[in-house]
């Protein structure tokens, strides 16, 4: 399914839970191979940055940057696991955290509305996000089979714009975020069964380092290596 974003204006517009809009410059959003982007995010650095404690800056003087960027990880690791409530919080490997947010849980019924528990748990993710800025955020969200494939493409594009909303409006900078959705593709589940379609309804959010992390450990190693 294609939707009308013209790619001469590079600007993402997606609904807010007010039923307002608001513009993603730099949030990546992707459906099959059509990625529409803002450069002049790239060269805004994290504005959330000045509002939180970055984690990084206290990160151990003597160890190597791999070991810089898996101590960033295990210290987010652990507060997300404090934060988020009952969505599984998986290590993947020393550079990749996995959230997978149950959409029965986070949106009422069959709908992109956020349930208060989804609420929550968002606003909880952001609190994190801020206090780690260093990193970046790819969001995937899938439906089950019921409905046409258009139906579901565009639910599930709503509820991926949904949690990229309240990520921006609670002050993650855009350019750290990726937006997919892929509708009723990649079931993990059987479509057959009740439990495999409520399986299947998901948002899944993967957190990487972003290149920021990588200049900022270059950058102190430099500066350590010349006191």
């Amino acid at each position: 399914m294609k939707f009308a974003f013209p790619k001469s204006r590079k600007k993402i517009l997606l609904g807010l839970m007010l039923g307002t809009t608001v513009s993603l410059d730099g949030c990546r959003v992707i459906n099959k191979n059509r990625i529409y982007t803002d450069e002049r995010w790239q060269t805004v650095q994290q504005s959330s940055t000045t509002r939180s404690r970055a984690v990084s800056d206290r990160l151990e003087p003597s160890l190597t940057a791999d070991e810089r960027v898996a101590q960033y990880f295990d210290k987010q690791l652990v507060d997300l696991r404090k934060q988020v409530k009952v969505s599984p919080v998986t290590r993947v490997d020393t550079k990749l955290i996995h959230i997978r947010f149950d959409t029965d849980s986070y949106f009422i019924g069959n709908s992109d509305i956020p349930s208060e528990f989804g609420k929550m748990n968002m606003a909880s993710l952001s609190r994190v996000l801020l206090s780690y800025p260093h990193t970046s955020v790819i969001m995937e969200s899938y439906t089950d089979a019921n409905g046409t494939d258009a139906y579901n493409d565009r639910l599930s594009l709503k509820r991926v714009a949904q949690v990229a909303n309240w990520l921006v409006l609670s002050g993650v900078a855009p350019n750290r975020l990726k937006a997919l959705w892929y509708g009723k593709r990649n079931p993990v589940a059987s479509n057959d069964i009740v439990d495999g379609q409520r399986m299947n309804r998901r948002v899944e959010v993967f957190i990487m380092p972003h290149k920021s992390l990588f200049d900022k450990i270059s950058t102190d190693m430099r500066v350590a290596g010349t006191n």
